[in-house]
Protein backbone atom coordinates (compact mmCIF):
# COMPACT_ATOMS: atom_id res chain seq x y z
CA UNK A 1 0.00 0.00 0.00
CA UNK A 2 1.55 3.46 -0.50
CA UNK A 3 2.49 5.18 2.45
CA UNK A 4 2.58 8.83 2.67
CA UNK A 5 5.09 11.36 4.14
CA UNK A 6 3.87 14.87 5.01
CA UNK A 7 5.59 17.55 6.67
CA UNK A 8 4.43 19.54 9.90
CA UNK A 9 3.38 22.56 8.20
CA UNK A 10 1.79 20.52 5.16
CA UNK A 11 -0.42 18.52 7.77
CA UNK A 12 -1.32 21.31 9.33
CA UNK A 13 -2.87 22.82 6.18
CA UNK A 14 -4.61 19.49 5.42
CA UNK A 15 -6.32 19.61 8.89
CA UNK A 16 -7.14 23.13 7.93
CA UNK A 17 -9.07 22.61 4.78
CA UNK A 18 -10.22 19.12 5.59
CA UNK A 19 -11.93 21.21 8.75
CA UNK A 20 -13.21 23.40 6.72
CA UNK A 21 -14.74 20.94 3.67
CA UNK A 22 -16.01 18.12 6.50
CA UNK A 23 -17.40 20.69 9.28
CA UNK A 24 -19.41 23.59 7.40
CA UNK A 25 -22.70 21.80 7.83
CA UNK A 26 -21.93 21.17 11.23
CA UNK A 27 -23.00 22.25 14.58
CA UNK A 28 -20.36 24.00 16.97
CA UNK A 29 -20.26 21.43 19.36
CA UNK A 30 -19.23 18.71 16.50
CA UNK A 31 -17.21 21.29 15.14
CA UNK A 32 -15.59 21.52 18.41
CA UNK A 33 -14.87 17.94 18.83
CA UNK A 34 -13.19 17.35 15.46
CA UNK A 35 -10.99 20.32 15.94
CA UNK A 36 -9.83 19.17 19.56
CA UNK A 37 -9.11 15.57 18.13
CA UNK A 38 -7.11 16.55 15.37
CA UNK A 39 -5.15 19.06 17.38
CA UNK A 40 -4.10 16.59 19.63
CA UNK A 41 -3.67 14.19 16.42
CA UNK A 42 -1.32 17.17 14.89
CA UNK A 43 0.96 17.41 18.57
CA UNK A 44 1.44 13.52 18.71
CA UNK A 45 2.53 13.70 14.75
CA UNK A 46 4.96 16.58 15.53
CA UNK A 47 7.04 14.16 18.01
CA UNK A 48 6.22 11.14 15.61
CA UNK A 49 6.78 12.13 11.82
CA UNK A 50 9.99 10.74 11.11
CA UNK A 51 8.61 7.17 11.26
CA UNK A 52 4.62 7.95 10.84
CA UNK A 53 3.33 7.04 7.08
CA UNK A 54 -0.13 6.57 7.76
CA UNK A 55 0.03 2.58 7.94
CA UNK A 56 -2.38 0.74 9.87
CA UNK A 57 0.77 0.04 11.92
CA UNK A 58 1.15 3.73 12.69
CA UNK A 59 -2.73 4.18 13.84
CA UNK A 60 -2.63 1.40 15.98
CA UNK A 61 0.49 2.90 17.74
CA UNK A 62 -1.41 6.38 18.08
CA UNK A 63 -4.69 4.70 19.36
CA UNK A 64 -1.80 3.27 22.01
CA UNK A 65 -0.59 6.70 22.66
CA UNK A 66 -4.34 7.85 23.13
CA UNK A 67 -4.93 5.01 25.66
CA UNK A 68 -1.64 4.27 27.62
CA UNK A 69 -0.06 7.77 27.81
CA UNK A 70 -3.16 10.10 27.49
CA UNK A 71 -5.10 7.92 29.37
CA UNK A 72 -8.17 9.19 27.33
CA UNK A 73 -11.25 6.70 28.43
CA UNK A 74 -12.57 4.20 25.71
CA UNK A 75 -15.41 6.55 24.97
CA UNK A 76 -13.01 9.39 24.01
CA UNK A 77 -10.32 6.96 22.37
CA UNK A 78 -12.81 5.93 19.89
CA UNK A 79 -13.90 9.75 19.18
CA UNK A 80 -10.64 11.13 18.51
CA UNK A 81 -9.82 7.73 15.91
CA UNK A 82 -13.34 8.42 14.21
CA UNK A 83 -11.92 11.94 14.04
CA UNK A 84 -8.53 10.73 12.24
CA UNK A 85 -10.27 7.89 10.12
CA UNK A 86 -12.36 11.27 8.39
CA UNK A 87 -9.42 13.06 8.39
CA UNK A 88 -7.86 10.11 6.26
CA UNK A 89 -11.32 9.42 4.20
CA UNK A 90 -10.62 13.34 2.99
CA UNK A 91 -6.86 11.97 2.31
CA UNK A 92 -8.18 9.86 -0.11
CA UNK A 93 -10.64 11.76 -2.05
CA UNK A 94 -7.77 14.10 -2.18
CA UNK A 95 -5.31 11.30 -3.88
CA UNK A 96 -3.05 11.47 -0.73
CA UNK A 97 -3.97 8.07 -0.10
CA UNK A 98 -4.76 5.09 -2.01
CA UNK A 99 -7.02 3.57 0.85
CA UNK A 100 -7.51 4.73 4.47
CA UNK A 101 -5.28 3.01 7.06
CA UNK A 102 -7.46 3.79 10.19
CA UNK A 103 -10.38 1.26 9.01
CA UNK A 104 -8.04 -1.65 9.56
CA UNK A 105 -7.59 -0.17 13.16
CA UNK A 106 -10.99 -1.45 15.79
CA UNK A 107 -12.35 1.46 17.70
CA UNK A 108 -12.72 0.23 21.46
CA UNK A 109 -16.17 -1.80 21.87
CA UNK A 110 -19.16 0.14 23.09
CA UNK A 111 -19.42 0.55 26.61
CA UNK A 112 -21.71 -1.80 28.18
CA UNK A 113 -22.24 0.66 31.51
CA UNK A 114 -22.58 4.25 31.25
CA UNK A 115 -19.27 5.96 32.88
CA UNK A 116 -21.41 8.53 34.69
CA UNK A 117 -23.74 7.29 37.47
CA UNK A 118 -27.53 8.00 38.55
CA UNK A 119 -29.62 9.04 41.41
CA UNK A 120 -31.48 7.63 43.60
CA UNK A 121 -35.06 8.02 43.67
CA UNK A 122 -34.50 9.56 47.27
CA UNK A 123 -31.74 11.63 45.83
CA UNK A 124 -33.68 12.78 43.35
CA UNK A 125 -36.17 14.32 45.96
CA UNK A 126 -33.56 15.68 48.51
CA UNK A 127 -32.12 17.86 45.44
CA UNK A 128 -34.89 19.00 44.45
CA UNK A 129 -36.36 20.06 48.25
CA UNK A 130 -32.58 22.36 48.75
CA UNK A 131 -32.99 24.47 45.91
CA UNK A 132 -35.21 27.45 47.35
CA UNK A 133 -36.82 29.22 44.60
CA UNK A 134 -37.10 32.72 45.80
CA UNK A 135 -34.00 34.18 44.10
CA UNK A 136 -34.11 34.34 40.19
CA UNK A 137 -31.28 32.56 40.04
CA UNK A 138 -31.83 29.30 41.81
CA UNK A 139 -35.63 29.20 40.76
CA UNK A 140 -33.52 29.06 36.71
CA UNK A 141 -31.30 26.36 38.47
CA UNK A 142 -34.43 24.46 40.10
CA UNK A 143 -36.27 24.35 36.47
CA UNK A 144 -33.07 22.99 34.45
CA UNK A 145 -32.39 20.09 37.20
CA UNK A 146 -35.96 19.42 36.44
CA UNK A 147 -35.67 19.87 32.78
CA UNK A 148 -32.54 17.64 33.23
CA UNK A 149 -34.71 15.16 35.75
CA UNK A 150 -38.13 14.73 33.72
CA UNK A 151 -37.37 15.18 30.21
CA UNK A 152 -33.85 14.30 29.71
CA UNK A 153 -32.78 17.79 28.15
CA UNK A 154 -28.98 17.68 27.89
CA UNK A 155 -26.49 20.35 29.12
CA UNK A 156 -26.19 21.91 25.55
CA UNK A 157 -29.80 21.98 24.83
CA UNK A 158 -30.78 23.94 27.60
CA UNK A 159 -28.25 26.40 26.74
CA UNK A 160 -28.83 26.70 23.42
CA UNK A 161 -32.99 26.91 24.42
CA UNK A 162 -34.83 29.99 23.02
CA UNK A 163 -38.12 31.29 25.00
CA UNK A 164 -40.04 30.65 21.49
CA UNK A 165 -38.37 26.91 21.60
CA UNK A 166 -41.00 26.09 24.48
CA UNK A 167 -44.72 25.81 22.68
CA UNK A 168 -47.55 24.51 24.68
CA UNK A 169 -50.37 22.02 23.21
CA UNK A 170 -53.31 20.51 25.73
CA UNK A 171 -51.78 18.59 27.84
CA UNK A 172 -47.90 19.23 27.90
CA UNK A 173 -45.39 21.60 26.26
CA UNK A 174 -42.62 20.63 23.47
CA UNK A 175 -39.34 22.42 23.62
CA UNK A 176 -37.54 22.20 20.30
CA UNK A 177 -33.71 21.37 20.78
CA UNK A 178 -30.73 22.06 18.87
CA UNK A 179 -29.61 18.49 19.06
CA UNK A 180 -25.61 17.17 19.29
CA UNK A 181 -24.07 17.74 15.56
CA UNK A 182 -27.33 19.14 14.41
CA UNK A 183 -27.49 23.28 12.84
CA UNK A 184 -31.19 23.39 13.07
CA UNK A 185 -33.49 23.10 16.71
CA UNK A 186 -35.66 19.89 14.71
CA UNK A 187 -35.78 17.31 17.81
CA UNK A 188 -38.66 17.97 20.58
CA UNK A 189 -38.37 17.30 23.98
CA UNK A 190 -41.14 16.56 26.14
CA UNK A 191 -41.64 18.34 28.91
CA UNK A 192 -45.10 17.73 31.48
CA UNK A 193 -47.71 19.87 31.76
CA UNK A 194 -46.79 21.26 35.73
CA UNK A 195 -43.03 21.68 34.46
CA UNK A 196 -43.84 23.69 31.68
CA UNK A 197 -46.17 26.13 33.58
CA UNK A 198 -43.44 26.54 36.40
CA UNK A 199 -41.14 27.74 33.10
CA UNK A 200 -44.11 29.59 32.13
CA UNK A 201 -44.00 31.65 35.77
CA UNK A 202 -40.25 32.17 35.68
CA UNK A 203 -40.37 33.96 32.42
CA UNK A 204 -43.32 35.97 33.59
CA UNK A 205 -40.59 36.73 36.64
CA UNK A 206 -38.14 38.39 34.03
CA UNK A 207 -39.95 40.94 32.08
CA UNK A 208 -40.59 41.28 28.74
CA UNK A 209 -38.29 39.05 26.47
CA UNK A 210 -37.97 38.63 22.86
CA UNK A 211 -38.61 35.50 21.33
CA UNK A 212 -34.79 34.84 20.79
CA UNK A 213 -34.23 35.49 24.22
CA UNK A 214 -32.40 32.73 26.20
CA UNK A 215 -34.84 30.27 27.88
CA UNK A 216 -32.62 30.45 31.00
CA UNK A 217 -30.65 33.63 31.05
CA UNK A 218 -27.42 34.44 33.73
CA UNK A 219 -28.86 36.66 36.62
CA UNK A 220 -24.95 37.94 37.55
CA UNK A 221 -24.84 42.00 37.28
CA UNK A 222 -22.25 41.85 34.64
CA UNK A 223 -24.08 39.31 32.23
CA UNK A 224 -27.59 39.83 33.39
CA UNK A 225 -30.22 37.91 30.85
CA UNK A 226 -27.37 36.43 28.57
CA UNK A 227 -27.28 33.44 27.15
CA UNK A 228 -25.80 30.93 30.15
CA UNK A 229 -22.28 29.17 29.05
CA UNK A 230 -22.08 25.24 29.25
CA UNK A 231 -19.57 25.84 32.06
CA UNK A 232 -21.64 27.92 34.49
CA UNK A 233 -24.58 25.76 34.60
CA UNK A 234 -22.34 22.67 35.03
CA UNK A 235 -20.78 24.69 37.94
CA UNK A 236 -24.41 25.44 39.21
CA UNK A 237 -25.75 22.17 39.34
CA UNK A 238 -22.79 20.62 40.74
CA UNK A 239 -23.17 22.94 43.55
CA UNK A 240 -26.40 22.01 44.16
CA UNK A 241 -25.38 18.40 44.33
CA UNK A 242 -22.71 19.29 46.83
CA UNK A 243 -25.52 21.31 48.95
CA UNK A 244 -27.63 17.44 48.25
CA UNK A 245 -24.80 15.52 49.95
CA UNK A 246 -24.34 13.60 46.66
CA UNK A 247 -20.68 12.83 46.57
CA UNK A 248 -20.10 9.55 44.68
CA UNK A 249 -17.74 9.17 42.55
CA UNK A 250 -19.96 8.79 39.37
CA UNK A 251 -21.77 11.44 40.03
CA UNK A 252 -21.77 14.48 37.72
CA UNK A 253 -24.30 16.99 36.44
CA UNK A 254 -24.47 14.50 33.03
CA UNK A 255 -26.33 12.22 35.81
CA UNK A 256 -29.34 14.17 35.82
CA UNK A 257 -30.03 12.80 31.89
CA UNK A 258 -28.88 9.37 33.01
CA UNK A 259 -31.14 9.36 36.03
CA UNK A 260 -34.27 10.35 33.88
CA UNK A 261 -34.11 6.97 32.18
CA UNK A 262 -33.31 5.04 35.06
CA UNK A 263 -36.55 6.54 36.78
CA UNK A 264 -39.03 5.73 33.37
CA UNK A 265 -37.76 2.19 33.74
CA UNK A 266 -37.51 1.21 37.48
CA UNK A 267 -40.29 3.76 38.90
CA UNK A 268 -43.12 4.24 35.73
CA UNK A 269 -42.17 0.44 33.82
CA UNK A 270 -41.90 2.18 30.84
CA UNK A 271 -41.30 -0.24 28.13
CA UNK A 272 -37.58 -0.05 26.55
CA UNK A 273 -39.14 1.86 22.88
CA UNK A 274 -40.55 4.29 25.35
CA UNK A 275 -37.48 5.20 26.98
CA UNK A 276 -35.51 5.09 23.68
CA UNK A 277 -37.86 7.67 22.03
CA UNK A 278 -38.05 9.91 24.91
CA UNK A 279 -33.92 9.72 25.44
CA UNK A 280 -33.70 10.32 21.58
CA UNK A 281 -31.37 7.21 21.34
CA UNK A 282 -30.25 6.46 17.75
CA UNK A 283 -30.14 2.98 19.16
CA UNK A 284 -31.99 0.63 21.26
CA UNK A 285 -28.53 -0.96 22.24
CA UNK A 286 -28.02 2.43 23.47
CA UNK A 287 -31.20 2.74 25.53
CA UNK A 288 -30.75 -1.21 26.53
CA UNK A 289 -27.28 -0.47 28.82
CA UNK A 290 -29.73 1.38 31.34
CA UNK A 291 -31.85 -1.54 31.31
CA UNK A 292 -28.86 -3.86 32.06
CA UNK A 293 -27.96 -1.55 34.82
CA UNK A 294 -31.37 -1.41 36.62
CA UNK A 295 -32.65 -4.24 39.05
CA UNK A 296 -35.23 -6.55 37.88
CA UNK A 297 -39.19 -5.63 39.23
CA UNK A 298 -38.74 -8.60 41.62
CA UNK A 299 -35.29 -7.60 42.96
CA UNK A 300 -35.62 -7.11 46.82
CA UNK A 301 -33.24 -3.69 44.88
CA UNK A 302 -36.47 -2.32 42.60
Amino acid sequence: MKTLRLSLSRLSEEIDSFLVDYLKEKGEETKGTYQRALRTFQRYFSNARVWFRFRAEDVEQYKKYLTEEKKLSQVSVSTYLTALRRLLDYFVAQGLLEENPAKKVKGNRRPTSHTAGALTEAEVQKLLSIIPTEKLQDHRDYLIIRLMLEAAAREHEIVKANVEDLKKFSSRYVLFVQAKGKKAKDETVEVPLSLGQDIEAYLERRGSLAPSAPLFASNSHRARETRLTTRALHYRIQHWLEEAGIHRDNISPHSLRHTAAKLWLERDKLPLEEVKRRMRHGLISTTKIYAAESPPPDSEFA
